[in-house]
């Protein structure tokens, strides 16, 4: 990535797109209305009574994807800090550490307490996240900061105080402020799905595809900001983390969340790789990869050997076929030759992205065993990123280009917090001086 050195952002510019993004919202919402109310009398509100299978059909394409998020949200296994028992240790952290830290990090930023709940769930990832459904008081037991109980596992308490102080950043400072009004959007897209089926009729296949076209134009448009925007909104959090320890802290963080993403990419390559389980489905060898993985600290020698036990087990389990897994096989055999093609073609890419060449930043280490970079050393590693600039921080696909639109790459997030760290501290020292 040769130009990434010289697309680093400044922190003042991003404040700026982020603010003309959201004055944008008092036209927007307004208009949204309008239409809203537009369709309403354009409705047959008669033939809705009178055949409420058509709407049902066209709410379940408009806004079947919210309400299944939303469903999932709900199911997800998760567990509010306060409601952990006694004697619940997640690594060096119990409920009533959490529950400090947390505390110190809304002080730290000057950031109301309004009782926000933190979730911790079960997720094995080095991340974190936070919820602001937008639908006002319905479902708002759902709004909070989830941490993934990995990175109480693999974090020091300042680095977990940066991802809270990051989470925070998206609830109560740098978001759209569309998205809060995202019932309002959510409604007019119902309204329209009820207007379409009704002018197009649900007799025919074409019809559906109207329907499914209307419901990806609608959600493309409204999601366009987002799209836009949702990198500004991750530098920036990411720079309100930084502001409650400092980016010493942040930087850390980010280099460790990479290092456990390198090290089960290389872990899923071998899995991926192995022909001692060719019986095995991509999703069974997906399935044995994450039961595999531990919470906290591991070797790769470690993590290894646990994969091959795990993938050992789930062959001996794919073995005991009947009847009807052998039925399942035939109905599903077209899918399950797509899903190997991805497979196949997944391999492929890891297999070039570890080809690539790494900075080797573990020589600034001071202790082998223990990733922490201090300011000389960070340093040390932004004069090894700008001197090498095509060269990966980590063998990791978000690295070498793979990203999600929202999320940048791990080093741009870092330069940022380095090319920006005066203001950031500026910023830091204002926050501190109001508490």
């Amino acid at each position: 990535m040769p130009s990434a050195i010289h697309n680093v952002p400044s922190r003042a510019d991003l404040l700026r797109q982020l603010e003309a993004a959201n004055r944008f919202v008092w036209l927007s919402v307004p208009g949204q209305l309008g239409a809203a109310g537009c369709l309403v009398t354009l409705i047959d509100w008669h033939r809705v009574e009178a055949n409420p299978l058509l709407p049902t059909i066209a709410l379940a394409f408009m806004v079947g994807p919210i309400v299944l998020g939303i469903m999932q949200s709900w199911a997800q296994k998760k567990k509010k800090i306060g409601d952990l028992r006694e004697d619940t240790q997640f690594g060096q952290y119990d409920k009533y550490r959490l529950q400090t830290l947390f505390q110190d990090t809304l002080q730290r930023l000057n950031l109301p307490d309004e009782k926000l709940p933190v979730y911790i769930t079960a997720d094995k990832f080095l991340n974190a996240g936070a919820l602001h459904l937008g639908f006002g008081g319905f479902f708002k037991s759902l709004n909070g900061v989830y941490l993934n109980r990995q990175v109480l596992h693999k974090l020091e308490p300042e680095e977990v105080q940066d991802i809270m102080g990051h989470e925070l950043g998206h609830y109560y400072k740098h978001y759209l402020l569309g998205d809060r009004f995202r019932a309002v959007t959510t409604a007019l897209g119902a309204l329209l799905g009820i207007y379409v089926s009704q002018v197009v009729g649900m007799g025919s296949f074409i019809s559906m595809i109207a329907l499914s076209g209307c419901a990806t134009i609608f959600w493309s448009v409204s999601s366009f900001q987002r799209a836009r925007h949702g990198q500004t909104i991750e530098y920036l959090c990411d720079d309100l983390g930084a502001q409650v320890h400092g980016i010493e802290a942040s930087i850390n963080g980010l280099m460790k969340l990479g290092a456990d993403s390198e090290l089960q990419q290389a872990v899923l390559q071998q899995a991926m790789q192995s022909r001692h389980y060719e019986g095995l489905s991509p999703a069974e060898i997906m399935h044995a990869v994450q039961a595999a993985v531990p919470y906290g600290h591991v070797s790769r020698d470690e993590l290894e050997r646990a994969v091959e036990r795990s993938l050992k087990k789930q062959a001996k389990q794919s073995q005991q076929t009947s009847f009807s897994g052998f039925a399942k096989y035939l109905w599903n055999s077209d899918l399950e030759e797509d899903a190997k093609e991805e497979f196949d073609a997944e391999l492929r890419k890891i297999a070039r992205i570890q080809s690539a060449p790494r900075l080797n930043w573990e020589s600034l280490l001071e202790d082998p065993e223990r990733l922490h970079l201090c300011d000389p050393q960070i340093d040390q590693l932004v004069a090894m990123m700008q001197s090498q600039p095509s060269h990966l921080l980590f063998h990791i696909p978000d690295e070498a280009g793979s990203i999600d639109g929202v999320h940048p790459p791990l080093k741009l997030r870092i330069l940022y917090l380095w090319h920006n760290r005066d203001e950031i501290e500026s910023a830091r020292s204002e926050t501190n001086s109001a508490w």
